[in-house]
């Protein structure tokens, strides 16, 4: 098969995670992949991995130009399949695919969305996209709740999948601390993704000022176009000295693991990469109450808790989360070890990249 993933983000964040670990598990197959994207870290990344990349590509939902560039493009290049993971050029981009006559054409949905109410785009996903690719039942629910008649046979829950780091989590963890100039009894808590309104990083600030648990600090990893304000609430919460900002990293996954506790503080989500690195690295894990946060945390009928559920935009909830963390890192670490445990037989039976790949490929090779 060859697949051209396109990914339109300015940001390298958990949807250009996800595509990359794909297309390095599809290629290990055997599989040729392209990626389509703009300049910038997306690009850099994909071209550091060994791929081939392109910028031409659709760039909006009236951009025709780019369109008509595109489907030449991939006339030129006849492609099995293609995937698209942004959600903007998704009209014109799936328009230009079945020109080209593409098959299947394929979007991947990462977080919660109702089903388009503009005539132009719900006629693409209904006519020219053969499949929609979402990682929680949360957004596949949502979705076709507002779908009428659409298929519910074309919307595929494929579970994000990531790599254990449980083994290097000491290593991690004193390497961060090293570079944070951390005492022993510190308790860093962590939280990771681009700095903008929807991953709730004011609530994270707001919760752990209301905790004002001693001996604590925040790890914020990640940059966006909310740093400056989030840094303005910092100082006016009077935590700006206990808050270590570590901008945009290419090891986030190993950042994660080297964090005592991780905080998922989103408004909206679909399946966070980021809370299940920290439970690949048997770091404990309170999460808002989100699209994905149930699937990968609470107890079932069969299985434990795996970590800590609050709800969305409570700083009181989150609070009390994070003094409950604290006194069982400082009280008996046994008290967390279950919940841990569980959270790394998750991994590896619910979240492994291997099953994600096998699910993709047969998305994708129709």
């Amino acid at each position: 098969m060859k697949l051209i993933g396109q990914n339109s983000a300015r940001v390298w964040g958990g949807n250009e995670k996800w595509l990359s670990n794909l297309a390095r598990g599809l290629r290990e197959r055997g599989h040729e992949i392209v990626v389509s994207c703009r300049g910038g870290p997306v690009e850099e990344n994909f071209r550091s991995l060994g791929f081939r990349t392109t910028s031409v590509r659709p760039r909006g939902e009236f951009d025709v130009p780019s369109a008509l560039r595109f489907a030449h493009w991939l006339r030129e290049e006849k492609p099995d399949a293609v995937l698209f993971t942004s959600w903007v050029p998704t009209v014109l981009g799936a328009w230009a695919a079945r020109a080209a006559n593409v098959r299947p054409v394929v979007v991947r949905l990462g977080i919660v969305r109702e089903f388009p109410t503009s005539p132009g785009r719900a006629f693409a996903f209904r006519r020219w996209i053969d499949a929609l690719i979402v990682n929680s039942e949360e957004i596949r629910d949502v979705w076709l709740a507002g779908a009428g008649d659409y298929p519910a046979n074309r919307v595929h829950v494929i579970l994000n999948g990531v790599e254990s780091t449980r083994g290097k989590r000491d290593e991690l963890r004193r390497a961060l601390r090293e570079e944070l100039r951390l005492s022993a009894t510190t308790i860093l808590y962590g939280g990771a993704g681009h700095l903008f309104p929807r991953k709730g990083f004011d609530i994270l600030l707001r919760g752990f000022a209301a905790a004002a648990i001693p001996d604590s600090r925040l790890a914020i990893l990640g940059d966006g176009d909310d740093a400056n304000a989030l840094r303005s609430l910092a100082g006016e919460l009077r935590i700006d000295d206990r808050v270590h900002w570590l901008g945009r990293r290419p090891n986030g996954a190993e950042i994660i693991a080297g964090f005592d506790a991780f905080v998922l503080s989103s408004r909206n989500e679909g399946m966070a990469n980021v809370m299940l690195e920290a439970m690949a690295a048997a770091v404990p894990v309170i999460a808002a109450d989100v699209s994905g946060a149930r699937k990968a945390l609470a107890p079932t009928a069969e299985r434990p808790q795996a970590g800590r559920i609050v709800p969305r935009d409570d700083v009181e909830a989150l609070a009390n989360a994070l003094l409950d963390v604290a006194a069982s890192l400082r009280g008996d670490p046994r008290d967390l070890q279950s919940s841990l445990d569980e959270a790394h037989w998750r991994i590896r039976n619910w979240f492994s990249i291997e099953q994600m790949i096998d699910e993709c490929e047969v998305v994708l090779t129709g």
